[in-house]
């Protein structure tokens, strides 16, 4: 009879659970979520990763070497004022400046697997403990907080064209620069060399494509050659807050469809593109 009680209570709970999940998950389809957020979020409340998920492609016989192939090599930019040697890192491990310092961090990539019928992209998502960007001369760009994402997406197109874009101040550097009205894809090769600005993280394919059109490079403290690279849709799981200025990739429009026009958590070009842009024409300089 104990048996039976503890059968019927098991069923109870388990359809209760299940209540309470459909109702969560029509809740989040109903808001600004992304729907593919929702059935992550989904699985992360089951205990599972889901099927055909990152972890999945990291091994399997097709993608995984092609996401190794493409997996981008990062151009540090020494920083003037001498306060952030951050490499890329975990940020279930480290969320702190000191163990995020190049040499002392182990650099870390957050990959997410995008498959549509004209191209299969794979997005690289570099987390750090912080952004700084006073050292900007653009004041809409001037600013701090905590937390900070970039990252690039690489797209397979179908005739095996490989392209890629890389992010920058919630917008896109592909061919043109992020500030440009559009930036496209630019065609790379393996491992893809990232050019990423000190303080702000912005990330370029030359040393003239991040912050702002005018502030130069001032020279390369090092080249991260090699990161470990980690389902990122298994991110979620940590539970993690981040900063307001730091919405996480699966927050993002881009987690579901790389083709938007930025990372801000609707896709959108959004304000601090159109600045930069009339900054550069401003000055006279050539977005």
């Amino acid at each position: 009879m104990r048996r039976g009680q503890s059968t019927v209570e098991l069923c109870a709970l388990a359809a209760a659970l299940a209540v309470l999940l459909g109702v969560a998950g029509l809740a989040l389809s109903r808001s600004a979520v992304p729907g593919l957020v929702v059935r992550t979020l989904r699985h992360v409340l089951a205990g599972r990763a889901p099927r055909h998920g990152d972890r999945w492609a990291l091994g399997n016989a097709q993608l995984g070497p092609l996401i190794r192939r493409y997996a981008p090599r990062l151009a540090l930019e020494r920083d003037a004022f001498g306060q952030d040697r951050s490499s890329p890192v975990d940020f279930r491990g480290c969320r702190q400046l000191a163990c995020a310092a190049y040499t002392v961090a182990t650099p870390t990539s957050f990959v997410h697997v995008v498959r549509r019928p004209e191209a299969t992209y794979l997005e690289y998502w570099f987390y750090y403990p912080d952004s700084r960007t006073d050292h900007l001369p653009l004041a809409v760009l001037a600013g701090y907080h905590h937390d900070d994402w970039e990252g690039a997406v690489v797209r397979v197109a179908r005739d095996h064209g490989v392209s890629a874009r890389v992010s920058a101040h919630l917008g896109f550097t592909g061919e043109r620069p992020w500030w440009s009205g559009d930036p496209g894809w630019r065609p790379i090769a393996r491992h893809p060399l990232v050019y990423r600005a000190a303080g702000s993280h912005a990330n370029g394919f030359g040393p003239d494509d991040v912050d702002v059109a005018g502030d130069g490079w001032n020279g390369t403290a090092a080249v991260v050659d090699r990161m470990v690279l980690v389902p990122a849709d298994e991110a979620p799981a940590a539970r993690r807050r981040f900063d307001a200025g730091a919405v996480p990739p699966w927050l993002k429009r881009v987690w579901i469809d790389p083709r938007v026009a930025s990372t801000a958590a609707d896709g959108s070009r959004g304000v601090l593109s159109d600045a930069a842009a009339v900054w550069a024409a401003a000055e006279g300089l050539v977005a």
